[in-house]
Formats: C-alpha cells, sequence, structure tokens
C-alpha cells in the first residue's frame, strides 16, 4: 500500500468514527476508546477531548489496556519514538474521566436540564422526562425507574452535590440534550475503566 493509500485508509477510518486499538489491533468506535498523544517532554498524555496536536495512539477504554500498551511499550512502538509512561496511567485516566463527567453535569445545570431532589427526579422520571438517572453511590435507597432511562451509580452525594453547586445531591436526572448524549458516552467509558468488581480493575 503507497504512503497515499494508507493516508486515504486512516481518514476513512477516521471519517467513520472507528479507531485501531494499539493492545488488541481491532478496531472499535471511538466512542469506547481513549486518545493519548506523545507530549513535549516524550511522555504519554491522555487525551480525551481529542484536541491535542500530534498522531493520536488510541486504546480501548479499560485499566487492562492502558496497562498492557504501557508494559509491553505500544506506545513507543506506535509513535515510533521513546515515550516515558507514568505507572499511574491507568489511575489518571480514570480520575479524568470522572472530573470530565462531573464538569459535565455543571454544564447541564448551566443548559436548565438537570433535575434535582428526589421528588423532582421522582416526578420527572414517572413522567417519562428523563434520559439519565443519576443515583448516590454511596446512598442507599433508589428511585423505581421503570421508564429505560440511562442510570448511573458512580458520583458520591458530596461529589454530585458539588457538580451542581449544592452541598450533596442524592437524586438527579438529565432531560434529552446533546449533554445528556455525551454524558452517557463519557459515563460508559468511566464505568469501563473501573471495571465491574472495582476502580481500575484490571
Amino acid at each position: 500500500m503507497t504512503a497515499v493509500m494508507q493516508q486515504a485508509h486512516t481518514e476513512e477510518a477516521a471519517s467513520d468514527g472507528m479507531r485501531r486499538c494499539l493492545v488488541s489491533g481491532e478496531m472499535k468506535p471511538r466512542a469506547e476508546m481513549i486518545r493519548f498523544v506523545i507530549g513535549p517532554e516524550g511522555a504519554v498524555v491522555p487525551d480525551l477531548a481529542e484536541k491535542l496536536p500530534g498522531r493520536g495512539l488510541w486504546v480501548y477504554a479499560t485499566a487492562e489496556a492502558v496497562r498492557l500498551a504501557a508494559k509491553k511499550n505500544l506506545f513507543s512502538r506506535a509513535a515510533k519514538s521513546k515515550a516515558s509512561v507514568s505507572p499511574a496511567l491507568a489511575e489518571t485516566v480514570t480520575n479524568l474521566l470522572r472530573k470530565k463527567c462531573l464538569d459535565l453535569l455543571g454544564l447541564a445545570k448551566g443548559a436548565g436540564i438537570a433535575v434535582l431532589g428526589e421528588t423532582q427526579t421522582e416526578a420527572a422520571l414517572r413522567a417519562g422526562e428523563i434520559a439519565l438517572y443519576m443515583h448516590a453511590a454511596d446512598a442507599k435507597a433508589a428511585l423505581d425507574n421503570r421508564h429505560s432511562a440511562s442510570e448511573c451509580e458512580l458520583f458520591s452525594r458530596e461529589e454530585m452535590g458539588s457538580a451542581f453547586g449544592r452541598g450533596q445531591i442524592v437524586y438527579a436526572g438529565l432531560k434529552p440534550h446533546g449533554l445528556t448524549e455525551k454524558m452517557k458516552v463519557e459515563i460508559s467509558r468511566l464505568r469501563s475503566m473501573i471495571g465491574p468488581n472495582g476502580e481500575n480493575e484490571g
């Protein structure tokens, strides 16, 4: 394959939203991947916003995949240059995803699509007005969600409260909106990084 054909193939892959995982070699939707770049100092840097300059190095969004990419020196091989990798790279990605989700909650409140509090959220759920239902991870009771709203229980009541500009929030919902869809994507990536049995499993 010529250089021109390779570039066309890469652009085609990029246009349909697929990226190749450094670890598995499989093409996966970019919404399930984490983009990394090699920074000016030669360090591997997570690029969740996918805006940093440089060649994107994509890894499936699991702690195991990120750790394997580091362990097998796959970032350096893909970039064809020496790259230093923090031993806590997977944890860094998880923390950045958590922060991004909480930032999006603040934006959702500003956009007027957030429903806060038990009574208000329950009423909105019953009315079918909620696209994403959120319940604090450190609270026992949960509302009855029979309306197929996506659910999230990844954040503490303090984290949710801080994101929404309150002391503590146990129940919240987001109405259908572009921000809600972005939140769902980031929640999915965060949940994947955390793993089914605990934070940064793998």
